[in-house]
């Protein structure tokens, strides 16, 4: 596994029916214990903009004349490896064609979602596999309209606070409209991680981690982050897995 354990997002309209599966689901060690749950698909999405989601769990029935999980499904962009829970066998040919890996009931025993949840892993850790190509600079668009070029390996952080990006460099910060999300999707997924929910860090970058903060090489040595509980262990998980592979 790539992760100490996976953040999970859950869209159903109706969160009493979901008591059996997330108290299997929080029995799985690869599971973070934090299980985000949503009624409404425009929550869904806002989550998804910002938050870091490696499993969506949707059901397939929203209780919304206008959208059903097979239509959000195609609204999200980048969508995390998405599964079908749902008491609906019928959607499951749909479904797929609408990028749901795999698909499983409200009424499922332990051990067959455990097996399900084991595979739904793999698949994310083959799409962070992907990820971790060797991206060498992005071209982005700053809060000027001006196409800047930045190199990928002087990225010492980045941070987000309503819909604007911070990335500080060696030297430099820019400013750029968008989401996290979205410019950790474009970056390789071994190299940076979250030590909290608005910032992204380059694991190549730090020199120190410690309980509840970490701090960088020169010449932003002076400067340290936070790291929030639900966050930190994988964090600090990632961190050590790099470093390993990087002797």
């Amino acid at each position: 596994m790539n992760k100490l354990n996976y953040r999970l997002l859950i869209v159903d309209d109706n969160p009493d029916s979901l008591v059996y599966i997330l108290m299997s689901l929080k029995e799985l060690p690869f599971i973070n214990d934090e299980i985000k749950i949503v009624q409404k698909p425009v929550e869904a999405l806002a989550y998804l903009k910002e938050n870091e989601v490696d499993i969506l769990i949707l059901d397939m029935d929203l209780g919304d004349a206008d959208i059903d999980g097979i239509k959000l499904a195609r609204l999200i962009p980048n969508p995390p490896v998405m599964v079908a829970c749902s008491a609906h066998s019928e959607y499951i040919f749909k479904a797929n064609e609408a990028g749901i890996y795999t698909y499983f009931s409200k009424k499922i025993s332990f051990n067959a979602l455990k097996s399900k949840m084991e595979n739904v892993i793999d698949m994310v850790d083959r799409k962070l596999e992907r990820q971790s190509r060797d991206v060498k600079s992005l071209m982005m668009k700053n809060l000027n309209n001006e196409l800047i070029e930045i190199e990928v390996d002087q990225i010492f952080y980045a941070q987000v606070d309503n819909d604007i990006i911070d990335i500080l460099l060696e030297q430099d910060t820019h400013q750029f409209k968008g989401s996290l999300r979205e410019l950790q999707a474009n970056l390789p997924s071994t190299v940076f991680s979250r030590p909290r929910i608005n910032t992204l860090v380059n694991l190549a970058k730090v020199d120190l981690v410690r309980p509840k903060e970490l701090y960088f090489k020169k010449p932003r040595n002076g400067c340290s982050i936070g790291l929030t509980r639900s966050y930190k262990a994988n964090f600090k998980y990632q961190y050590e897995v790099y470093k390993q592979n990087n002797k």
